[in-house]
């Protein structure tokens, strides 16, 4: 057996619940060989108390290209990009064509005046993805305008999608609509609504990186955008169901990516 490789780029979480971290664990759960490249390391807990410590743009290629000339990566996954020159750096290599099936969670961390170089920056890495996955609040601050509800989630997928990405996936985890959570996903020209049971946990850290991750995986395992996202939904709500019970931290806990609460562990 040769598992397949997936590689994320991202920062490294000390908390161990989102980031670089989320990435490598949904990988393993999924039975697939996780790479990495840092481009950050945060000081972080499940408080969301947080300093990000960005890597030079030189040691995030460096590390890049190591992977990338040894592994045969089948799919790309991009988390926390924490300066415009690293976005840049990213973007230029997947104009190559050596990213593929990439996967962009765009978590806009930086300050504002970088964060709009930054934004700017993704305008390069758009053309070259075949999955965008921002929430509500990433979606706005991308297109400049405030998306609120299902309709303008719809909306802005649709813009975002214009800009180059195959699909667009514009998470509503923090949305209720009729008790349900609500993903709006964008491809070939129309808009589709996903619904899932909303689940009450505390425990929802690291659940947009998983979800990227999870669509990542499955791209890389053959499936069409549709039902990568599709599946990748479920494993996520599975996941958080979980770990509901669970009180690591005194804050936003982790989530259970490998199904532990179901097993009986002696």
């Amino acid at each position: 057996m040769e598992p397949t490789v997936v590689l994320t780029i991202g920062a490294s979480d000390s908390s161990g619940g989102s980031g670089l971290q989320a990435d490598l664990r949904t990988l393993a759960a999924l039975r697939m060989h996780g790479a990495s490249v840092v481009t950050a390391v945060l000081s972080r807990n499940t408080r969301d108390t947080a300093d990000l410590f960005p890597q030079p743009t030189n040691v995030v290629t460096a590390q890049l290209t190591s992977v990338l000339e040894d592994l045969p990566v089948a799919a790309v996954k991009t988390g926390i990009l924490p300066t415009p020159e690293t976005a840049v750096a990213i973007a230029a290599r997947a104009r190559t064509g050596a990213l593929p099936n990439l996967v962009v969670d765009p978590v806009l961390t930086a300050a504002e005046g970088s964060r709009r170089g930054l934004i700017a920056a993704y305008e390069r890495l758009l053309p070259h993805t075949t999955v965008l996955t921002p929430n509500r609040e990433e979606a706005s601050a991308l297109l400049g305008w405030q998306v609120a509800t299902p309709r303008d989630m719809a909306t802005a997928a649709s813009q975002l999608a214009a800009r180059g990405p195959r699909c667009v996936v514009i998470t509503g985890g923090d949305f209720a609509a009729g008790g349900d959570a609500i993903d709006v996903v964008w491809l070939e020209g129309e808009a589709r609504v996903l619904h899932s049971p909303r689940i009450a946990s505390r425990n929802t850290d690291g659940s947009g990186a998983t979800f990227a991750t999870a669509v990542a995986a499955r791209l890389a395992s053959g499936d069409e955008a549709d039902a990568a996202v599709a599946w990748a939904k479920g494993f996520v709500g599975r996941a958080i169901g979980d770990a509901s019970e669970w009180r690591i931290g005194g804050g936003t806990g982790p989530i259970d990516q490998f199904g532990w609460s179901a097993l009986t562990l002696r």
